[in-house]
């Protein structure tokens, strides 16, 4: 019992962590007027596999005594993200009510690209109208939830084979336990 709510504290702490680096990564484009810049915005990629290693391996040498199996390093990573993910949103909608003209930079960079693909003004303004109902504050933070998770698991599927440790299994330590205990 008390591995499962260390499992969920340490994922809320260290998912903390996670989302401080990345909203201060996220403050300092916007500050720069590179938030747009999608080579830059690929960092934010290398922040949350550093981020979750890190985590994964915190939790692994602190909380567990330095030994994780595979699948619970993979679930630690997508808590850990998961909780990233929720403080990422709420920043994001803070971001959106204080500077609205992000929502049409997003949109004047989307209709480029679609004008790029060789779609019809037609096909752009209805795609417009659909991505406009997209663009609520509780669509951006479950949107934002699911994309987290999703990433999270994805790198974390990668990151657990790095961190996964089995105890090893002593045969001369357990033997010594059992004539130990005959005493």
């Amino acid at each position: 019992m008390e591995q499962k709510s260390t499992f969920w504290k340490s994922a809320m702490t260290l998912g903390l962590y996670l989302a401080i680096a990345l909203i201060l990564y996220n403050v300092v484009l916007y500050v720069l007027g590179e938030n747009m810049n999608k080579t830059l915005g690929l960092i934010t990629y290398v922040i949350m596999g550093a981020g979750i290693y890190w985590c994964q391996l915190n939790y692994r040498n602190n909380e567990l005594g330095g030994y994780i199996e595979y699948s619970k390093a993979l679930g630690f990573g997508v808590a850990v993200m998961l909780f990233a993910g929720v403080l990422n949103a709420l920043y994001t909608v803070i971001l959106l009510k204080v500077d609205p003209s992000i929502m049409e930079q997003v949109r004047i960079m989307q209709e480029e690209a679609m004008l790029q693909q060789g779609m019809s003004e037609e096909q752009i303004e209805m795609a417009g109208e659909m991505m406009s109902k997209f663009q609520s504050p509780i669509v951006i933070v479950i949107s934002s939830l699911f994309t987290f998770a999703f990433i999270g698991f994805l790198i974390s599927l990668v990151t657990s084979i790095f961190i996964k440790r089995k105890q090893e299994e002593d045969a001369f330590e357990e033997a010594m336990d059992e004539i130990k205990a005959e005493d």
